[in-house]
């Protein structure tokens, strides 16, 4: 019984990763601030591709096929991630802007 519950918590965790945009096989090897740029760029083209540049979209396309691949994922220090917050804070700032005006 709980061998089998386990592993449906397991599943149902890899499930919500994959769902916020995070892959679990590096989950436990990539440092926080990559992840949390990770999440944040498949939101903002996820959610937010018509307040974004073509070079905003190139960047956080990039980043995520960076951040994809193993070899390239190892080479990525914490700091390749503050281009993808100050895109985040960019757009947040926009999109207050219009929440303002309503």
């Amino acid at each position: 019984m709980n061998i089998y519950t386990n592993k449906k918590d397991e599943a149902l965790t890899a499930d919500w990763l994959r769902d916020i945009g995070l892959d679990v096989p590096y989950f436990n090897t990539t440092h926080i601030k990559l992840l949390k740029a990770q999440r944040t760029a498949q939101t903002l083209l996820d959610e937010n591709i018509n307040l974004l540049t073509d070079s905003q979209i190139t960047i956080l396309k990039n980043f995520l096929t960076r951040i994809q691949n193993k070899k390239t994922r190892l080479k990525l220090k914490p700091d390749n991630a503050y281009p993808i917050f100050n895109i985040n804070t960019k757009i947040n700032r926009q999109l207050f802007k219009q929440y303002k005006k309503l």
